[in-house]
């Protein structure tokens, strides 16, 4: 194994699109109001995920997320607001 071998060992890039499974919970800033539907929108890297049941003040704070669906393909998933943890720091 050469000296650049041992530098980069354990390196990996991170992917702007990430995936979950349904049944993960997951923390996640809530970045605006979906198409007024109701629901808010979390974005992750490339991702969308749609939060049912947020409260009204629930955009620009730091919220607590069950995934119920998520497509690899389109990068896209649904979830249920859980609880919020945190504010913006903005």
């Amino acid at each position: 194994m050469s000296v650049f071998d041992k530098f980069l060992a354990g390196w990996s890039f991170r992917g702007s699109a990430p995936g979950y499974a349904a049944g993960d919970v997951i923390e996640v800033m809530v970045t605006g109001d979906g198409d007024r539907t109701g629901e808010v929108v979390a974005r992750i890297g490339d991702s969308t995920l749609r939060i049912a049941d947020a409260p009204a003040d629930a955009v620009n704070t730091r919220v607590v997320v069950d995934v119920e669906s998520w497509d690899d393909s389109a990068h896209t998933g649904r979830a249920t607001y859980r609880e919020t943890v945190g504010e913006s720091a903005f």
